[in-house]
């Protein structure tokens, strides 16, 4: 007891140690000075207009890695056109090569082995644990009863699986963020086909540049493209 009291008489002031935690930095993406814009819900969004169709791109919100813009897209001309999100692109004033932006049908499915891989994993550990279980039951049976009698036990276990509503209409507020595979599911800009008249519109993801000021986001669509510029500032608290 002698021995243990004088470390613990070190140790617990360490506990009460205030801690030194910095604040997380802030990103806010506005709008470009010369940009055509209107406030929608606290959000400037930017319209654009080319020869056949029409654009509306707002900057939505941030995560650790990515940053994450609204963007609509209306076709006015007489023929179909594919709305492929994989080909917008970044570009900072030709200071850095280009950062597309990312293809949500190659991270659902990047999204979808891995929840494949981890089901699997999930599963094996839980055999593993199942036998372990039986292998000490049969143990303690054969130790126990010297009559040579066997003694019956079941070893239950179950496997939780995630689940995605894929079939219901994303709600205005977002419940999740990419990575996340409901994200790109049921929020994402999915790649489209485009009659004249019609609209498409959903979240696009670039990864995060805080190097960079300013940007420009292209919205190439068949033989035409459409950009937006942005103003960037990191706010450290």
């Amino acid at each position: 007891m002698q021995k243990i009291l004088p470390f613990l008489l070190f140790a617990v002031p360490v506990f009460f140690l205030p801690s030194c935690f910095s604040p997380r930095p802030l990103v806010k993406v506005d709008a470009g000075e010369q940009e055509v814009f209107k406030w929608s819900y606290g959000k400037k969004v930017i319209q654009l207009s080319g020869d056949s169709m029409s654009a509306n791109i707002f900057f939505d919100t941030y995560t650790k890695k990515y940053l994450v813009f609204d963007v609509e897209i209306t076709n006015w001309g007489t023929q179909d056109v594919l709305v492929s999100p994989e080909n917008f692109y970044m570009s900072f004033n030709g200071k850095d090569a280009n950062a597309m932006a990312l293809d949500p049908e190659t991270e659902i499915f990047n999204r979808q082995v891995k929840r494949s891989k981890d089901e699997a994993a999930a599963k094996n550990g839980a055999v593993a644990l199942g036998a372990i279980v039986v292998a000490a039951v049969v143990a303690s049976a054969v130790s126990d009863d010297d009559n040579g009698g066997s003694s019956d036990s079941g070893s239950d276990y179950s496997v939780t699986n995630i689940t995605y509503v894929n079939d219901v209409p994303p709600p205005v507020v977002m419940s999740a963020l990419p990575p996340e595979l409901e994200f790109w599911e049921n929020y994402s800009l999915r790649k489209t086909t485009l009659s004249q008249g019609y609209k498409v519109g959903g979240k696009v993801v670039f990864r995060r540049h805080d190097d960079y000021p300013s940007f420009n986001i292209f919205l190439p669509v068949d033989n035409e493209t459409l950009s937006a510029r942005f103003e960037q500032r990191i706010i450290k608290p």
